[in-house]
This record gives structure tokens, C-alpha cells and sequence, in this order.
């Protein structure tokens, strides 16, 4: 059947090429219509969705069968150039096109068609580039985002990457020329993008589109900077105004990953616009959102704008599940030196540490946390009893920061018995402080090591010995700085006599020269 195909398309090579001539003046690739049409019938081609049934030379009729979800038939009149379809659609459907493509791609190449029509518009949108306004950048992107976002499927995870890729190479063919525009035009565009990004997410599965937009924000936050440090133009002022227009879409008018939606506002008003008086209005625009959970974005404004008592009382209101938002308003108002609204903060986050780190963050993210958070805690004064019940909402993530804070009071005793109540490895103390409380107060860290040695010991291996003795010859050097010879001595004899029976042991012990 494919030589009679052929056959066909060779004996009304005249009358295809003219019908796809008008197909190609009726369809416009900027109309989403029409771009749909075109990329379905298509891909019903590529993947042989297209049989041909039966020819009547007389009558110059063609039939054929296209597979979709319900299978249709499609009757092509091949001389007064008409298509008819069993399917609903009274106009131009895909069915018909993908039989029209099939024969056209018998003698000449529907990939070059293709790539000629689409070429349209690119022309288009490259004058739409040129224009300069928000409208016709948005109608880039958009058309961008539509052509791109058609041909993946977007319920698996590296299709929705590469999809998104294609968009942004796309998008920087139409960058404009001029160095002082480009910050400007990066900056627009994937606003827009990740706008489109969030829209699709509240229709699907937000957690296919997570971390992608994530991404873009923390990427967006170093091109903001960028932005920033250029000098604005005058001519720029529709597309700032644009662009509070765009994060208020985005943050005020959808609801999926309010996190995320947060740190994008977050990036916007700290970095881009820090004009006193758009932030004021900003404020003022945000507190008529009575239907809005605005809390966080309140606080925010209360830190740019230092109200520390409007602040205070929003502070009240803190969740757990906020941490990481109030963790972002906390290191602003360090930033900013802003010591009031830091303490303020602080203070209020204390009491859902232990809530936070323990049910809302994973195991591998806690340690990382909690130090951060520590490094905020020690720019304000805090009474001692409240700073121990810091590390109480720590628990064992903040034995590093707890240890800190031990030394740093001369608490050396206090600091050994932390790591026993822990249980820290002779690595972990060390990393914990121990070369200052050996300095300081030798003595206190000897049943530390012994501890640490016997637990080698039980292990019963040669290897183990080996560290045993390793820790021993670092308890020897703590007890002679700390005068405590005679201790050392009557304490190696006692040890070589409790395991006498562990020869591998005696000779470790032996090689290391233990005794003073």
C-alpha cells in the first residue's frame, strides 16, 4: 500500500502541493488553535496512526483510517481538493490534516513544511520583541510556552525539565540587542515563565513542578541582582510596574506552594524594588487582601519598613511549618541590622524549634539547620536560662551549638558531660571544642577518653586495640598537662591488669608506651 501511496501522491502532486499551500495561508502558528491542529496531525503521522483503506481512480477518492482513542474514517477528494471526517469536528480536524500529510510527505518533506510554517512565527515574535512593551513580551513567552509545553508529555518529571530548557533557549532568540535592555528582558520573561510554571502546577501535580521552580527562584535572585545594579531606564518603568503585577498573580491569586510563592516575593521586594514608596503602596495593596494568608508578607513589609511593634504582634501567629519563611525574615533583619525585629523573631520562633526540626525537616537536613539557625541566636542578648532552653528545642542537633556556648561560658565540666549524655565520637568532640577544653581544663576531658577507649575495647579486634590506644595516648598527654602523673600511671597499671587475659591488647599497649 505504501508504493500505491506513492503512486497516488505523484499522479496528484499538483493538487496536494496547492492544498497545502492554502493550509498553510489558512493556519497561522501564533493562533493555539491552529498550532495544536498542526502538532497533532503530525505526531498521528510519526507514529503511524494514518492507514490507507482503498483508492477509486474514477471517482478519485481516497479512504483512510486514522487511530485515535475511537478510530475514524476519512474520506479525501483528492480532485476538488475535500476532506470529510467521521469524527464531530465539522472543520478542519486532525484526522484530515494527518491524511493530507501523509501524502504530501510521499514527495516532499513535511519536516521541512513544517519547520517553513512554524517559521512564521518566529517573524512574528520577533517584531513583538521589538516592540517593547510588557503585552508583547508576555505574548512571547506565552506563545513560547505553548509551543514548547505541547509536544512533552507533562506528567513525567525529565520531560517537564527539557521542556522547560527548550523555552528559555527560545526565549533568548529574541533578546533584545542592547546591553541595557537584556537584564530587564531576562528578568520579564521568566516571571512570566514561572507564572505559566505555577498555573500549570494548580492543574496537575504541584510536586512534578517543585523543584523545576525552585530553581528558577534561586536563579532568578542572582539575575534580580544583576538587574539591580544596573542603572534604570526610564523607558523600563511599564515593565516594573508589570512586574508587581505578575508576583501579585502569582503570590495573592493561586495556592500551591505558598513556600515557594513566598520566597519569590521575598526575592522581588528585597532585591529589585527597594524604592521606600512602592513598598509602602505595597503594603498598603497587601493589607486590602482580607481573603489572602498574608501574615508572612505582612512581616516582611514590617522588616523593609522597620515597624517593630506591628511586627511583634505578627509574630504572635507563628507555626512550625513557617520556620524556614521566618528563618528568610530573620536573616533580613540581620542584613538590615535591624536588631529589634531580629530579637523580636527569634524570641517568637523558640518555643516550635523542637517542632520544626523534628517532624517537618528530614534527618540529613536537621544538623544543617540548626547551626544556621544558632548563628542568627548569637547576634541578640539572651538570658542564659532562656539560651539553655534553646538547646533544649535543639536537642541532640545542637550539641556543636550547645557546646559553643558551653565554652564560650568556661562551663568545661558541663561541656564533657553534654557528650556523654550524647554519646559523641572522639571526631565529633573534637570538632565540638575539645582542643579548647584540653587547653583549658585538661582534667575534666580524662573520663571522656576513658569512656571513649573502653568502647573500643569491647569491640575485641586488633584494629579496635589500636584505636583503644590511640585515645589512651591523647588521655596520657591531657593528664600530664593537667598534673594529674600519678593518676595516669595507677590508671594504665589497673587497665593492664583488669585485661590481662587480652594479649593483642597487652601489646598495643606495650608499643604505645602508655605509662609516664
Amino acid at each position: 500500500m505504501s508504493h500505491s501511496l506513492f503512486n497516488i501522491a505523484v499522479r496528484y502532486q499538483s493538487q496536494i502541493q496547492q492544498w497545502m499551500e492554502t493550509i498553510s495561508e489558512d493556519l497561522h502558528p501564533s493562533q493555539q488553535d491552529d498550532e495544536d491542529l498542526v502538532r497533532r496531525a503530525s505526531f498521528s503521522v510519526r507514529n503511524g496512526a494514518v492507514r490507507i483503506l482503498s483508492y477509486d481512480p474514477y471517482e478519485h477518492e481516497l479512504e483512510a483510517k486514522v487511530q485515535d482513542v475511537t478510530p475514524v474514517m476519512v474520506t479525501v477528494s483528492l480532485v476538488e481538493e475535500q476532506v470529510t471526517c467521521s469524527c464531530p469536528d465539522k472543520s478542519l480536524c486532525r484526522h484530515s490534516l494527518a491524511v493530507i500529510f501523509s501524502l504530501y510527505m510521499q514527495k516532499f518533506s513535511l519536516s521541512e513544511w513544517l519547520q517553513e510554517w512554524r517559521l512564521k512565527k518566529s517573524e512574528q515574535l520577533s517584531l513583538l520583541a521589538n516592540k517593547r512593551t510588557p503585552r508583547s513580551w508576555d505574548a512571547i513567552v506565552q506563545s513560547t510556552f505553548n509551543a514548547v509545553s505541547g509536544e512533552w508529555s507533562w506528567k513525567e518529571r525529565y520531560y517537564i525539565d527539557n521542556s522547560i530548557n527548550q523555552m528559555k533557549q527560545k526565549l533568548k532568540k529574541f533578546m533584545p540587542f542592547e546591553r541595557e535592555w537584556q537584564p530587564l528582558y531576562v528578568v520579564y520573561t521568566r516571571t512570566v515563565l514561572i507564572r505559566l510554571l505555577f498555573e500549570v502546577s494548580s492543574d496537575m501535580d504541584p510536586n512534578l513542578f517543585r523543584a523545576t521552580i525552585q530553581t528558577d527562584i534561586e536563579d532568578m535572585q542572582h539575575q534580580l541582582m544583576i538587574l539591580s545594579s544596573k542603572p534604570r531606564l526610564f523607558a523600563a518603568d511599564p515593565f516594573y510596574d508589570a512586574l508587581v503585577s505578575q508576583v501579585r498573580h502569582i503570590v495573592y491569586e493561586l495556592e500551591v506552594m505558598p513556600d515557594l510563592r513566598f520566597n519569590l516575593f521575598h526575592a522581588f521586594w528585597v532585591i529589585l524594588f527597594t524604592e521606600k514608596g512602592r513598598r509602602e503602596s505595597e503594603f498598603a495593596y497587601l493589607e486590602e487582601q482580607k481573603s489572602f494568608d498574608n501574615e508572612l508578607f505582612r512581616a516582611l513589609f514590617c522588616v523593609l519598613l522597620k515597624q517593630p511593634e506591628e511586627l511583634r504582634a505578627i509574630t504572635d501567629k507563628i507555626q512550625a511549618t513557617d520556620m524556614p519563611e521566618w528563618m528568610h525574615l530573620a536573616k533580613l533583619a540581620k542584613e538590615q541590622d535591624d536588631l529589634l525585629s531580629l530579637t523580636i523573631i527569634l524570641h517568637a520562633m523558640r518555643p516550635h524549634i523542637f517542632e520544626y526540626v523534628n517532624t517537618y525537616l528530614s534527618a540529613w537536613n536537621r544538623s544543617v539547620f540548626v547551626s544556621k539557625l544558632y548563628e542568627l541566636y548569637k547576634s541578640i542578648d539572651m538570658p542564659d536560662d532562656e539560651r539553655e532552653q534553646l538547646f533544649w528545642q535543639f536537642g541532640s542537633f545542637g550539641v556543636r551549638a550547645y557546646s559553643d556556648f558551653l565554652i564560650d561560658q568556661q562551663r568545661f565540666s558541663d561541656w564533657v558531660a553534654l557528650h556523654h549524655r550524647f554519646g559523641s565520637t572522639l571526631d565529633y568532640a573534637e570538632s565540638c571544642g575539645m582542643k579548647t577544653v584540653i587547653q583549658e581544663a585538661p582534667e575534666t576531658v580524662l573520663p571522656l577518653y576513658h569512656v571513649l577507649a573502653l568502647k573500643e575495647v569491647r569491640e575485641r579486634s586488633r584494629h579496635n586495640y589500636k584505636q583503644a590506644v590511640r585515645i589512651w595516648k591523647k588521655m596520657k598527654l591531657a593528664a600530664k598537662k593537667g598534673g594529674k602523673t600519678d593518676y595516669w600511671n595507677s590508671y594504665v597499671n589497673e587497665i593492664q591488669a583488669k585485661y590481662r587475659r587480652l594479649r593483642a591488647l597487652q601489646e598495643e599497649i606495650l608499643k604505645g608506651n602508655l605509662p609516664l
